[in-house]
């Protein structure tokens, strides 16, 4: 697979991101790691592996066991929010979850295919059409800086109907500009912990260097950018800004931005992050 057909259709985000909806990466920790606000430009040590903190997100390099895949993590905790708050038409997707595991038949052994009856999606023709399906006051409407996109939103639940996620995820879908993923994820009240883990990874065939960079609002807060340099031949990057702002968690990866066009993309990152203030 040539480089550029390979980060057009990764846009070096995590291959669970690629099914249907993003799926988040949660780990059963039995205590929390609290944030650590004044901290904002500290780098602490944790078990061999450096993490760079600011105001509660955490970002780390991260290495499979066998050492084939590398990548890194950007890490929050979110509070949990009660499903009574959502005031959209989400609320009825409890009542379709437990349908779908009503219904739900295991694909056959030798497919490929996997379909989770815990997700149910509805697709939307724009953010705002999305937000308000979600109908959750204090939900920012983040601003996605392009005009040609897909949208949808994912709420994941149990056989009971408690949904635990929801999640909004718009695509860039114009290819002759920079590609580009937004995902906004909000836990509720039945999510088994607060610790929210986004994680990219890549493998030896195109390996990365990853730099974080920080970059603070006009209202005070905190946006994290991963920049993930090709540590081999290639004339192609991508950057992804994280906030944790409110109740939900916003990221804005750009895949395949070509080098000269670096200083443009870092600054889409601090327009998309200034706009959630």
């Amino acid at each position: 697979m040539k480089e550029l057909e390979f980060l057009e259709k990764t846009n070096d985000i995590d291959p669970e991101l690629l099914e249907d909806r993003p799926a988040p990466v949660r780990r059963a920790r039995t205590k929390l790691i609290r944030r650590i606000a004044i901290a904002a430009a500290a780098v602490l040590l944790l078990g061999g592996t450096v993490y760079a903190v600011a105001r509660g997100i955490e970002m780390r390099r991260t290495r499979r066991p066998a050492g084939e895949e590398e990548g890194f993590e950007a890490k929050t905790e979110l509070s949990l929010i009660k499903w009574s708050s959502f005031e959209g038409e989400i609320k009825n997707a409890g009542e379709a979850i437990i349908r779908q595991y009503q219904e739900y038949v295991p694909e056959p052994d030798w497919s490929s295919y996997r379909r989770d009856p815990g997700s149910y999606t509805q697709r939307f023709a724009g953010i705002e059409q999305a937000v308000n399906y979600i109908g959750l006051p204090e939900l920012k409407t983040p601003t996605f800086p392009f005009d040609k996109y897909d949208c949808s939103v994912t709420a994941h639940g149990d056989e009971q109907g408690r949904v635990d996620r929801v999640t909004l995820y718009a695509e860039h879908i114009e290819r002759n500009d920079i590609g580009a993923q937004e995902t906004v994820t909000i836990l509720t009240e039945h999510a088994q912990e607060s610790e929210y883990v986004s994680r990219s990874v890549w493998t030896s065939e195109f390996p990365r260097d990853a730099e974080f960079l920080s970059h603070t609002t006009p209202g005070g807060s905190e946006c994290r950018i991963a920049v993930l340099k090709p540590k081999y031949d290639s004339k192609y990057m991508s950057l992804t800004g994280y906030v944790a702002a409110g109740s939900a968690f916003y990221e804005l990866n750009l895949g395949a931005v070509p080098m000269e066009k670096y200083e443009q993309a870092l600054e889409i990152l601090h327009r998309w992050a200034d706009a959630l203030d």
